[in-house]
């Protein structure tokens, strides 16, 4: 039996050195180095022995037998002389002494197996793009089929067809002709509806309604105000300065010196796939960063791409990286949170489980006089940084899921945290000052995020006041809040997305709207209606944080999407502060004209619904906006009731047209998040069989459940477009 036995342990050890990694010359060879990150090996460091010699220096007594290691994946040329290939690369040492060509069809440490199942992959991969682009010509229009056919006729291959139908001929345009104008067009009805076309209506007058709607930019210039030195960082052209109003922002990519050179795996172990991850980080900062702010991304950027712990953590890389997939359209069923094939479910996971590690670091002890013990608490104190601001991100994962009862939570901890380290007291006098500067500037970040989820969910806010260290003038400290530059396909300006400003205008206004959260939500009457003569006190306030908007944020100016939305934000706010109160007991004269509070109501109505027009006209919905829904929900459910109140309308058609925007706009969210499924799923039902039939007729909805059938998951939620008591579902009802 002894025998028989070493017989068997003798084969089984030869298939485990087949399976083993090759580990001497014959193993392929490494990826390159980056020279500028690892340091350079002197011959003082070098081994004695040759690296291509497989031969170990000589030591006494006699030498082992050397055993041949054996090969991942011979070359073609030694397949087919029946070789012993050693499996060097580029070229292995028999083709190397033959002097023959030597050619892989294997990647590097990929076996012939592993080799023909990718293949396979990549088939039916590109059996998809077939599938898909067949569905595109079975579903699209009759031009841009027949546009599509001429393609593929003119020798395109699937793949850049299918890239063609998927981003529209947006980005080509752009690429092959940058001065050509650009806009989407509007469902149903083309034109502006005429009960928009009010002589005291400014984005009338706007450059972005003019190169949307009006004229030809070939023709005409843009008339720019203001020093040309705040448009553009390089000498302006007037290429650089159209291209925001010409070519829509998802067309743009985000300029930092620092997001290329980020290594995402060496933050998560979720995938390792770097360049996917850094289209994610790419995606949030480019979309949601601007008007969502949590940190300042040039800190978390530079640590993160140095490797360092200060202002970047796993716990925030992973929360970006989750936030960031749903804005990759490139990711089918991004929206399915609790599919866990999905690479959003996994990085949220991941964040999860990094977030309960971090409830269970504690604040270190000792003494004040102890310099390892400051060091510890300087370490922890970055530590809460990083995990405050994670929080707040996992906050908004979970409002993208339509579970923002639970996101709450995360809101509420963040404020905790907050407090526990001090953050809304003025910084120590001993901090460095790169870390005063982010403390500070997480600091409002968080009394932002916190004013802005309290008035929308009607609650009584966190933080009474805002943080004790005033922001810095935005045009003599711009560096202080991390300017965003772009650069669009075909110009070779770097552009400015007065990402200062934007940020100071923000905290200007949630200052201001959490005050009025302080008053309507109290405890002692939560959502009890204010009187008239406190919504003007807070009427001439908004009033007068507008006139104090900087010229690229004045209505003329405003382009890009977080501009547009800021005023959304304002003529929202507007409409709702407006629409409790009566006809009676307002005198409005002296604060912009106005004649009573109906007709404040009304020119709100009519500039929110002006701006939502105007954003789908230059930069579409299909690109995520996290708030977006919001307005297009808000617009969706006047128009259906102004429709059910006036049946003898007589531009009813034009009333039909903006129903079928703001459900588009729902539509194409929702392929991005969840919550916005949910909230189209109730405006479907809100409708009219005949908007109803309209939305089939002149938006393209995948599979019929998505207006008639349930929703996939339940909603735990208190977004305001289920009104004042919020939407619990199952699932079974949406």
């Amino acid at each position: 039996m002894a025998p028989e036995s070493s017989s068997a342990e003798a084969v089984a050890a030869g298939a485990l050195r087949r399976l083993l990694p090759v580990t001497t010359s014959a193993s392929p060879s490494p990826p390159p180095v980056d020279m500028d990150v690892v340091p350079r090996i002197t011959p003082m460091d070098e081994p004695s022995s040759s690296p291509h010699s497989g031969v170990s220096p000589p030591t006494s007594g006699s030498a082992p037998r050397r055993k041949r290691q054996a090969t991942t994946a011979a070359c073609g040329a030694c397949r087919k002389r029946k070789s012993r290939c050693n499996g060097d690369r580029p070229k292995c040492s028999v083709c190397h002494d033959r002097g023959s060509e030597c050619q892989y069809d294997t990647q590097a440490a990929e076996t012939h197996t592993q080799a023909l199942k990718r293949r396979f992959g990549e088939l039916l991969n590109e059996k998809t793009a077939y599938e898909q682009l067949y569905d595109a010509l079975r579903t699209k229009s009759f031009p841009e089929a027949k546009d599509v056919l001429q393609r593929i006729r003119g020798g395109a291959d699937a793949n850049s067809v299918l890239r063609h139908v998927n981003y529209g001929d947006v980005l080509m345009q752009v690429s092959l002709t940058p001065e050509a104008r650009f806009h989407f067009e509007f469902p149903y009805r083309k034109e502006m509806p005429a009960f928009l076309l009010r002589p005291n209506n400014p984005y009338l007058d706007s450059h972005i309604y003019e190169y949307s709607l009006k004229g030809d930019p070939d023709h005409r210039r843009l008339r720019l105000t203001g020093p040309e030195s705040t448009w553009v960082t390089t000498p302006p052209a007037e290429l650089g300065h159209i291209d925001p109003y010409v070519k829509p922002f998802h067309a743009a990519t985000i300029v930092h010196p620092w997001l290329d050179a980020v290594i995402p795996s060496k933050w998560t172990k979720v995938s390792a796939d770097d360049a996917l991850m850094r289209k994610l980080l790419h995606g949030y900062f480019l979309h949601d960063y601007e008007w969502f702010t949590f940190f300042n991304k040039d800190y978390f950027l530079h640590d993160m791409a140095r490797g360092r712990h200060r202002f970047c953590s796993r716990l925030l890389v992973n929360a970006l990286l989750c936030l960031g997939s749903y804005t990759h359209r490139g990711l089918k069923n991004r929206a399915h949170y609790w599919d866990p094939q999905n690479i959003t479910y996994q990085f949220h996971a991941e964040a999860n489980r990094l977030f309960e590690c971090e409830l269970e670091v504690p604040r270190p002890e000792g003494s004040p006089q102890d310099p390892s013990f400051l060091r510890k608490l300087e370490r922890w104190e970055h530590r809460k940084l990083t995990t405050i601001q994670a929080t707040m991100v996992l906050a908004s994962i979970h409002s993208h899921n339509g579970a923002d009862r639970l996101g709450w939570r995360y809101m509420a901890r963040s404020v905790e945290y907050g407090r526990e380290i001090g953050l809304f007291d003025w910084p120590r006098p001993d901090m460095a000052p790169d870390t005063k500067h982010v403390w500070e500037y997480t600091a409002w970040c968080v009394f932002i995020w916190q004013s802005f989820i309290c008035y929308h969910y009607f609650r009584p806010p966190l933080s009474s006041c805002p943080p004790p260290s005033p922001l810095p003038d935005p045009l003599d400290h711009p560096q202080w809040y991390g300017e965003t530059y772009v650069n669009y396909p075909g110009s070779a300006f770097r552009l400015t997305t007065h990402f200062p400003l934007l940020f100071k205008a923000k905290a200007d206004l949630w200052t201001l709207m959490n005050d009025y959260s302080s008053f309507a939500f109290s405890r002692a009457a939560p959502q009890s209606p204010i009187l008239a003569s406190q919504a003007l006190w807070f009427y001439k306030e908004l009033a007068n944080w507008l006139h104090s908007l900087p010229d690229p944020l004045s209505p003329k100016r405003i382009v890009f999407p977080h501009q547009l939305m800021l005023h959304l934000l304002y003529n929202n706010i507007l409409v709702s502060l407006l629409k409790p109160i009566g006809l009676q007991g307002w005198n409005g004269q002296g604060v912009l004209e106005i004649e009573s509070p109906r007709e404040a109501y009304l020119n709100a109505s009519i500039r929110l619904e002006t701006l939502v027009r105007l954003y789908y006209l230059r930069h579409g919905f299909e690109a995520l906006n996290s708030f977006m829904v919001q307005f297009c929900a808000n617009l969706c459910q006047m128009t259906i009731d102004t429709i059910a109140a006036e049946e003898g309308y007589l531009d009813i058609e034009h009333l039909k047209s903006t129903v079928v925007l703001a459900a588009k706009g729902l539509y194409d969210q929702s392929r991005s998040y969840f919550l916005a499924k949910g909230v189209f799923w109730i405006q479907m039902h809100a409708m009219r069989e005949e908007e109803r039939e309209l939305m089939k007729r002149w938006v393209v909805v995948e599979g019929d459940e998505a207006m008639e059938g349930k929703l996939e998951q339940g909603l735990q939620s208190d977004w305001p477009a289920f009104g004042s008591e919020g939407a619990e579902s199952d699932g079974s009802s949406g």
